[in-house]
């Protein structure tokens, strides 16, 4: 997962970089937001990927977890002894009581895990998408030509809605794959 948000993050500062250098060399003229209307819009279709594929590893790391739990209590039943030298879980109903504080398995957002939930790597991806999602939308009122309250009014409903719908289709995810 660290790789493909790597790359997303390594492309997303490039775009920036690029535009920086054309603005510079453009004087900020209508070439740069036609070009940055570009740009963004394949470094936004690789954060979506990154988003997607992260919200996938995020829920196998979970089921793997739980796949072991399983096997550190299959060993305690058939060696009880060996629980002192255990330091991670094997019981099933701690397993989903951690899954669902993990946001594991179907599990809804609550407020008590939010803190938790956006420093996962999906969550900063979401954040940068959003960012870029609502720059998109500046640079397109930008071209058509609108004034700068309505372009900055544009930017964050944009901003916003692609937060809420990042947030809403990790929820699905995980809900349509509860066990």
């Amino acid at each position: 997962m660290f790789a493909r948000t790597t790359i997303f993050v390594a492309v997303l500062t490039g775009t920036v970089v690029a535009l920086a250098l054309l603005a510079d060399a453009t004087h900020f003229g209508p070439q740069t937001l036609a070009f940055a209307l570009v740009l963004m819009s394949v470094t936004f279709l690789i954060g979506v990927a990154t988003f997607v594929r992260s919200v996938a590893i995020n829920w196998e790391d979970a089921r793997w977890v739980t796949g072991m739990n399983r096997l550190r209590r299959a060993y305690l039943l058939i060696v009880p002894e060996v629980e002192p030298f255990f330091v991670t879980g094997h019981d099933s109903e701690a397993d989903r009581q951690s899954l669902a504080l993990a946001l594991g398995h179907g599990s809804p957002q609550r407020l008590a895990n939010l803190a938790n939930s956006l420093t996962t790597t999906s969550s900063v991806v979401a954040a940068l998408n959003s960012m870029l999602a609502g720059a998109l939308a500046s640079d397109l009122g930008a071209i058509l030509g609108l004034a700068l309250a309505p372009i900055v009014g544009l930017g964050t409903g944009v901003s916003l809605v692609s937060a809420a719908l990042h947030v809403r289709f990790a929820g699905r995810f995980r809900r349509k794959r509860a066990p």
